[in-house]
Order: structure tokens, then C-alpha cells, then sequence
């Protein structure tokens, strides 16, 4: 009897660690700006009450092209590209609302919507008129929309292992796996586990989700993982992130929307994406009238980081082409 009590107390001891050491409290915005914020960080304090962190780098004079990161990403996955474009074009990259130095903003609001709202705040803010827009995943999704409903803005959009738009089958498909299983999303959006994911957030879950978004795993260094940990602490950050789970889904396009975009696009996406299959770049080719198709092997989710200099190579070769 007493070995028993003994095992079970270790049990819940057990227990209570593992869920003590991935149990984190808010971070503010002073801490995290000290440790991450770099001479060319800027914050726009705009009149909506949102403080948004970008950087503005290269050159002033010279062509410009916007970055947008992907879903918990930060405008600091771009920082391996940036040395690579930097002499040739000036670079302007945005922490999108609920991410990076720029975290929670007062409305609640992170759609499509108000971040394409935040990309026209900062290039008006830097009298920008024109520029190419690029984006990562969920941030190519922003920047393909963006470019559709403001064409007279975009130079050129860049995509890189973007998030698409699904056929009418492929919707139908998910959306009748989701009806088979509704009790994942109730759980998502229930008061309760919000609260518990809002808390714990051990840095596994960074470190995994690295892991599985580059092809090389030695990429995935420590310090890069403790960068993707420590942004999500920022106050609020945790809350509007799990907002979006639910409200980020699910949104019904008709793929011949993209056969509006003016722009020339250039389209990368790695082999071995584990997060959005390269397959799904597919239908840029199809329906976007000037568009170049570059699939990378050997690379993941994360082309920018894995792949800078050709990146930065295919950008300038596609840029210099057509204009």
C-alpha cells in the first residue's frame, strides 16, 4: 500500500513539473525590444492603437520590396535574405499584428483584412507609392490579396512556400473532415483551453515546429528557437495567436480570383515543405497570367532562411528581367 502512494505521489509530481516547466508568464514589450529590437527596428504608433515594428533597410533610392512573415513567424525570418538585397533594393519588413515586437493590437482584430490595413499604414507612413511585395506562407496569402485589391501599388509579388487557395473538391473534402470531427474545434475555442494554452507554453512546441518547417534540421539552432519562444511571451501575443486558430480558417475563394492579378509573380516553394506541399503552388501557374514557377529541393517551409542567396539571386534575375 505504501509503495503504491509512494508511485502515485511521484506521478503527480511528474505530472505537476512537466506542466510547471512549460508554464510561462506574460513578457512585456520593454524586455523583449531590448533583447530583439536592432539599430534598424522602427515602431509606428498609429492612430488605431496598434504599435508596429518594422525595419527599413538598404537603400532609400532604389526599388522597394515589402516582407511579410508567416503564421508565428517575425520579420526576423528574413534576416539571413536581407544581406543578399540590401545593396540593390530598399527592404521594408513588418512584424504583422499578433506576431514579433508588433504582438497584440487593440481591436482583435488579425484577418486578412486589418493586415493588409497594416501593410498600407507603414508604406504610407514611409511614403512608399509603389513597391513588390513578397510573403511566406500565411504572409504570401496577405500578399497575393493585397495585390489584388490594390494593383496600382504592386511592382511585383514574390511568394514564397505560400499559402494558396484550395479547389472547390479539396474545400469540400476538408470541410466534411472537419463536420466528422467537430469536437477539435469546440476544444480550440473553448474559454478553458485558451486560458491553459495562454500559460503553458513550453519551448518544445518552438523547437518542434522549427524542426519541421526547415528540410536541414541543423538550421533549427537553439538560439533560433529561443528567438520563436520568447516572441510568443510578449503580453497578449498568446492570446491573440490561439484567437486565430479558429478564425483564420476556412476562408471559401474561388481560385479564379487570381486570374485578376496584374503583377508579375515569381513563385518558390521548397520540395520538402512539410507545413504547405509545393503542390499547392500549382495553381499560381495556372491561373496568374505572368507568373515564374521555381521549385527548391532540399528546402522546407522556410526557403528564405534555408536558401538565402538563391533567393536573393532569383529575386533580382526575375526583378531585372521584367523591368
Amino acid at each position: 500500500m505504501r509503495k503504491g502512494k509512494v508511485i502515485s505521489l511521484l506521478i503527480v509530481l511528474g505530472i505537476g513539473g512537466f506542466f510547471y516547466s512549460g508554464t510561462f508568464l506574460d513578457v512585456s514589450r520593454g524586455e523583449l525590444q531590448q533583447k530583439y529590437a536592432t539599430e534598424s527596428s522602427d515602431f509606428l504608433k498609429t492612430p488605431d492603437g496598434k504599435i508596429l515594428h518594422y525595419k527599413d533597410e538598404g537603400d532609400p533610392s532604389l526599388p522597394t520590396i515589402v516582407f511579410l512573415h508567416g503564421f508565428n513567424g517575425s520579420l526576423f525570418n528574413f534576416e539571413r535574405l536581407v544581406p543578399f538585397l540590401d545593396n540593390e533594393f530598399r527592404l521594408v519588413s513588418i512584424d504583422l499584428p499578433g506576431f514579433g515586437l508588433t504582438g497584440a493590437i487593440p481591436s482583435g482584430d488579425y484577418s486578412n483584412d486589418s493586415f493588409i490595413e497594416t501593410v498600407n499604414q507603414i508604406t504610407e507612413h514611409l511614403n512608399i507609392v509603389t513597391f513588390s511585395i513578397a510573403g511566406n506562407s500565411m504572409g504570401g496569402g496577405v500578399a497575393w490579396r493585397f495585390a489584388l485589391l490594390h494593383p496600382e501599388k504592386i511592382d511585383s509579388l514574390i511568394l514564397l512556400a505560400s499559402s494558396s487557395i484550395s479547389r472547390k473538391e479539396e474545400s469540400e473534402r476538408v470541410e466534411s473532415q472537419k463536420k466528422e470531427t467537430p469536437w477539435a474545434w469546440r476544444l480550440m475555442r473553448s474559454n478553458l483551453t485558451k486560458f491553459f494554452l495562454s500559460y503553458y507554453t513550453p519551448k518544445f512546441f518552438a523547437t518542434q515546429g522549427l524542426k519541421a518547417s526547415v528540410f536541414d534540421e541543423k538550421i533549427a539552432t537553439d538560439e533560433l528557437a529561443t528567438q520563436f519562444h520568447d516572441l510568443v511571451l510578449l503580453t497578449g501575443s498568446r492570446n491573440a495567436i490561439i484567437s486565430m486558430f479558429g478564425n483564420r480558417r476556412g476562408y471559401q475563394e474561388d481560385p479564379d480570383i487570381l486570374a485578376s492579378i496584374e503583377a508579375p509573380t515569381l513563385v518558390i516553394h521548397g520540395r520538402e515543405d512539410n507545413i504547405i506541399p509545393y503542390e499547392s503552388s500549382f495553381i499560381f501557374q495556372e491561373y496568374i497570367k505572368d507568373v515564374e514557377l521555381k521549385i527548391y529541393p532540399n528546402t522546407g517551409h522556410l526557403p528564405m532562411y534555408e536558401a538565402p542567396e538563391k533567393i536573393a539571386n532569383d529575386i533580382k534575375k526575375f526583378i531585372e528581367f521584367r523591368f
